[in-house]
């Protein structure tokens, strides 16, 4: 038994027997379901590579070798193995362990990387920057999901020609993203996993071979391996390409990684898991609910936090809307992988036909979104807030610069919690304001929800619709489907001054003044862009003070436009542009950067000094 706790390095690996690596492999395991069981967390995918990192860490060297993780969140054996196993108590929590690669954390966590696809091209600068002839090898692990990805398949591209160096990239096949891939490519890999002549050939070849006699009749095997397999992409861009091999063999893992450590040119190294090995529940999870998990009880894998009764997420709230909506009319919904993070499964299994997953390309459905609006169909494009800044020039040129009416849901908008810097959703309203055409939106609750999305289908603009990581009491069934205005409302009537905001912080600020006997007015400006002139003339027409509280960056945002078009003194409580949040409770992270009942108060009560 290891006491996972007392790693420091992963030397020892290199000095144990077969049988300890394997006791090693379980205890592991052992650690990860029940650290993540305490402080939730990515599980499966961490549980699916457990002897891929075993055998990662034997065979390379961890102080001069250069290892990055795609997605950064399957790296927990990573941090474990280079001495954070004692911080798992804090993963995820405010000033605790990242569930990401964090630089600030370890040197040897190399490559920050909360969004996916992006090391092969990293790895393709690394290389250039040791020079061709370093020692230092640069190793990418990344998932079947990932590597589909246009900038994956651009540096796949861009690699697969420098013969001169040695790029290794572990294809971590599991058959899933966060839910299953989707797409041409994921049945070309599909078909890579089940020749089962070239699978036994291979390990026949490895078994009763030498590793030099292997290596020398690579190209005997390569010419072999092309009448039985005649689409393999990696080899067709210019990679060796090594596999498909069981990732939960520990020998044949250790092998493989140990042949082509020091092979001339590009190497793709295919290894089959399975997402969530050695815990039952997260192995016959289809859906992904495992893929980033609360805290939970292991025995049954049920949730410790009893739901609520008609508590919904936001993400639930939107996908209730939709439903209703596609009741009385057609659209269609896009998303690039977020069935599962999004809480879509409802609308794809009600309306089929009209839903399309096209996997980790946000690029693609934001075009293909326009598409469709040009031929004359209604889309709805549905993506995560800081996943959507990865399609910036799509959305600028391909929606809005040609005014097409596609409706943008942007999901976990604002500040999102313990996922960290990288997904912080602060900084959509600043990208989407510098766009022409385009209006932006944000409802206050669940049935202003439903009243934009249902206004949005009916407008003949681009319109984006923002939606925090929240949950709401709400009853689905007294949903109306009466049309929201895009205009601000005064919620309550005041003469000291002018308080703005939208979203769900507006019952927060409203609690606080009525709390506090606060003279203020309180507007609803779910209207973030354009300001509406119109309510704006009246509120001109007081000469009072304005405050905008708003969780975005200051560029571009509701304050900045407001503070142009205004003879009053405008304050505001938002995040400067240099602010890098960290993971973290959202309550911690906005009580701690300007965003506290106190610091509210505050600042409301300086209108009173106008």
């Amino acid at each position: 038994m290891f006491d996972i706790n007392q790693i420091k390095n992963p030397e020892f690996i290199k000095d144990l027997t077969y049988k300890e690596k394997l006791i090693l492999a379980e205890d592991i395991r052992k650690f990860l379901i029940e650290s993540v069981s305490k402080t939730g967390g990515h599980l499966s995918s961490n549980l699916g590579i457990v002897e891929l990192m075993i055998a990662l860490y034997d065979v390379f060297d961890y102080k001069n070798d250069e290892f990055l993780f795609d997605v950064g969140h399957q790296s927990y054996i990573h941090k474990i193995f280079t001495g954070r196993a004692q911080e798992f108590d804090t993963l995820r929590k405010y000033k605790g362990l990242s569930g990401y690669i964090n630089r600030k954390e370890s040197p040897y966590d190399i490559w920050e990387s909360g969004h996916s696809s992006t090391t092969i091209s990293a790895m393709a600068g690394l290389l250039l920057a040791n020079g061709k002839n370093s020692k230092k090898h640069v190793v990418s692990i990344i998932g079947d999901s990932s590597i589909m990805n246009g900038v994956s398949l651009e540096g796949l591209n861009y690699l697969g020609g420098l013969k001169e160096y040695h790029p290794i990239i572990i294809f971590n096949d599991n058959k899933m993203g966060i839910s299953k891939s989707v797409g041409a490519l994921a049945k070309v890999f599909g078909r890579l996993r089940n020749k089962k002549l070239l699978i036994k050939l291979k390990k026949f070849l490895n078994a009763a071979l030498p590793k030099a006699m292997v290596n020398n009749f690579h190209q005997v095997k390569r010419g072999i391996k092309g009448f039985i397999q005649r689409d393999n992409i990696f080899e067709d861009l210019g990679f060796d390409y090594y596999g498909p091999i069981d990732g939960h063999d520990l020998k044949a893992v250790t092998k493989a990684l140990d042949r082509v450590k020091d092979v001339e040119g590009p190497v793709i190294i295919h290894v089959l898991t399975k997402k969530g090995k050695g815990y039952k529940y997260a192995e016959e999870d289809d859906l992904g609910n495992f893929h980033g998990v609360g805290p939970f009880d292991i025995e049954t894998g049920k949730p410790l936090q009893a739901p609520v009764l008609n508590k919904h997420s936001y993400s639930e709230i939107v996908t209730e809307s939709l439903c209703k909506l596609r009741e009385k009319e057609s659209f269609y919904v896009i998303t690039p992988a977020m069935k599962v993070g999004a809480k879509l499964d409802k609308f794809a299994l009600r309306y089929p036909e009209s839903f399309i997953d096209v996997g980790i390309a946000e690029e693609h459905a934001t075009v293909m979104s326009a598409g469709l609006t040009l031929g004359g169909k209604k889309v709805v494009l549905l993506m995560y807030s800081t996943f959507s800044q990865r399609a910036y020039d799509f959305f600028l040129n391909d929606i809005c610069r040609q005014n097409l009416p596609v409706v943008i849901g942007l999901d976990r908008a604002g500040v999102v919690g313990a996922d960290g810097p990288t997904h912080q959703g602060i900084y959509d309203v600043a990208m989407f304001s510098s766009m022409p055409n385009v209006k932006i939106l944000m409802p206050r609750d669940a049935n202003e929800v439903m009243g934009l999305f249902n206004t949005a289908l009916r407008c003949d603009t681009p319109v984006v619709i923002r939606y925090p990581r929240a949950s709401e009491i709400v009853d689905f069934n007294a949903f109306s489907l009466t049309e929201t205005p895009f205009a601000w409302e005064i919620i309550k009537d005041g003469k000291k001054g002018i308080v703005l905001s939208y979203g769900n912080n507006l019952d927060r600020i409203l609690k606080l003044i009525e709390d506090n006997n606060l003279d203020l007015m309180l507007v609803n400006a779910r209207l973030i862009k354009p300001l509406d002139y119109k309510m704006l003339s009246y509120l001109e027409s007081l000469n009072l003070p304005y405050l905008v509280i708003e969780e975005v960056v200051e560029s571009g945002s509701l304050y900045a436009s407001l503070r142009e078009n205004t003879k009053h003194k405008v304050s505001h409580i938002n995040f400067d542009v240099n602010t890098i949040l960290p993971h973290g409770s959202i309550k911690e992270v906005l009580d701690d950067y300007g965003f506290s009942d106190e610091d509210f108060l505050r600042e409301m009560k300086k209108l009173y000094e106008n």
